[in-house]
């Protein structure tokens, strides 16, 4: 055998020794930067440091940042680990028509984010000349109302039929955006609110029906490309669309007219 060196335990005890002091220290550390941890954690709770300093929301269009920070029922001041952020968002789906949900989360050390997802806005209904915007779940807000005429989607005029309002509704839900963004203006044509007369943003005037309103008006876009731009009249988009010409009905009233003065 070839030479072997050989340790003695008086020689391995100290290494040992100083292996043992070292784990004995690391676990010193440990536990001293553990309690100052939890020490520090526990002051943060108690001081004015853990109260919310801010609050942010994200993804409002239609209202305002107040209006949704005050019905979350949050303030700057409270504890933000006591604050109840599932009890926040609940209170902001429900109260507020435009909001289809809310996500409230905290931000260490002291600051709320608010992400809002709003309903879309489907139409508006003109009152008083101002327009209350009409979301996808049927809800109106009249505190999110314009006094200006808008442009992102189409105005209801002379509406006072609520179950009708919701046929309606349901019918543009159906429709492309390529087609409801085509409308301008929405009337009803008699006291029912079953036709409806619509003013179109190419310059067309429709004629229509509330149920079915999808499918008749689905194939718009294809239609009004054959009628001349120049010709006025009035189109009508039912079963089987047809184009009913003003400069047609004209030579027919000054032929009635003819013969009436002739006879």
């Amino acid at each position: 055998m070839g030479d072997r060196k050989v340790v003695s335990a008086n020689e391995r005890i100290p290494a040992l020794k100083e292996q043992r002091k070292k784990r004995a220290n690391r676990r010193l550390i440990i536990s001293l930067i553990t309690i100052f941890l939890l020490v520090g954690f526990v002051v943060y709770l108690q001081s004015p440091l853990s109260d919310i300093q801010a609050i942010h929301v994200e993804g409002i269009v239609t209202g305002e940042e107040g209006e949704v920070i005050a019905q979350s029922g949050l303030e700057q001041g409270d504890n933000i680990w006591a604050a109840d952020v599932r009890d926040a968002e609940e209170r902001i789906a429900e109260t507020l028509p435009h909001v289809m949900e809310a996500s409230v989360s905290r931000s260490f050390p002291n600051t709320i984010h608010i992400a809002v997802t709003e309903q879309e806005r489907i139409a508006y209904m003109e009152e008083n000349e101002e327009y209350i915007p009409v979301f996808a779940n049927g809800e109106q807000s009249p505190d999110q109302n314009l006094d200006q005429l808008p442009g992102d989607a189409p105005v209801i005029y002379e509406w006072n039929d609520e179950s009708r309002l919701e046929t309606l509704l349901d019918e543009m839900e159906k429709l492309t955006d390529g087609v409801v963004n085509r409308i301008s203006e929405v009337h009803p044509l008699d006291e029912n609110h079953e036709g409806l007369r619509l003013y179109m943003n190419d310059g067309i005037e429709v004629e229509t029906m509330v149920d079915q309103f999808a499918e008749y008006m689905s194939g718009y876009p294809s239609v009004a490309e054959e009628i001349d731009p120049e010709d006025s009249g009035v189109l009508h988009m039912k079963m089987r669309p047809y184009f009913e010409s003003s400069s047609a009905t004209d030579e027919e009233d000054d032929e009635d007219d003819s013969d009436e003065e002739n006879s």
